[in-house]
């Protein structure tokens, strides 16, 4: 493998030598990029994907939770991780008119509908369940999350909800409570990371309908 390298940079340093890179070349670098293939559909404009640190300040209510990092230095696993029943996580999707993810969304989608993908962790080990629920101006189906698996595997997983910013004066929380039932003998329960489908072409997002948990 070190020989295909070597070569490779040879030919490389060979070909320079013989036909120098242009002015031309030279210029293609200052050229902006050419559009999406998908007429409009650029980046967006704000984080979308809300993991690590952007996840973590996400919190507003804390009762039990901690946020932790249960992996190591090089490979982070980070997430708010509760242990004992009624422990109550509350997150704010969205505060009115800050130009944040879940505003945005709210202001190009229908009805100021959006729907959301939240990271929770799911294990073999002693895990517990918890309820989900909208606060504030959003209004959204309450789920009831068992994340025990009797397979000895642990894996994100994602819970799909679909959010109504109904009233867009007020914030649009999030509640992830950690009920008293479980299925192990544990109640521990981590959730990791929130999804909003922002981008600035809105039509091309599939209904949620048609997302898949590949577990």
């Amino acid at each position: 493998m070190a020989d295909l390298a070597v070569h490779l940079i040879q030919e490389v340093a060979t070909g320079l030598q013989t036909t120098p890179t242009s002015q031309e070349e030279l210029e293609w670098y200052s050229l902006p990029l050419p559009e999406p293939i998908d007429g409009g559909n650029f980046e967006p404009s704000v984080a979308t994907c809300l993991v690590g640190k952007p996840f973590a300040d996400m919190a507003v209510t804390n009762q039990g939770w901690k946020w932790v990092n249960e992996g190591t230095a090089v490979k982070q696993k980070w997430g708010y991780v509760a242990m004992t029943p009624g422990s109550l996580l509350v997150l704010r999707l969205g505060t009115p008119n800050s130009g944040d993810a879940a505003s945005l969304a709210a202001d190009k989608l229908p009805n100021s509908t959006f729907p959301l993908i939240l990271h929770y962790l799911a294990s073999y080990a002693p895990m517990g369940q918890a309820s989900v629920a909208c606060l504030g101006g959003c209004e959204c189906s309450t789920s009831t999350t068992n994340p025990y698996m009797t397979v000895k595997i642990s894996v994100t997983k994602m819970l799909g909800l679909t959010v109504h910013w109904a009233k867009r004066d007020e914030p649009c929380d999030l509640q992830v409570t950690v009920l008293n039932e479980t299925r192990s003998k544990g109640h521990k329960f981590k959730v990791s990371g929130a999804v909003l489908p922002l981008t600035n072409k809105l039509s091309s997002l599939h209904g949620i309908n048609l997302w898949r948990d590949p577990a």
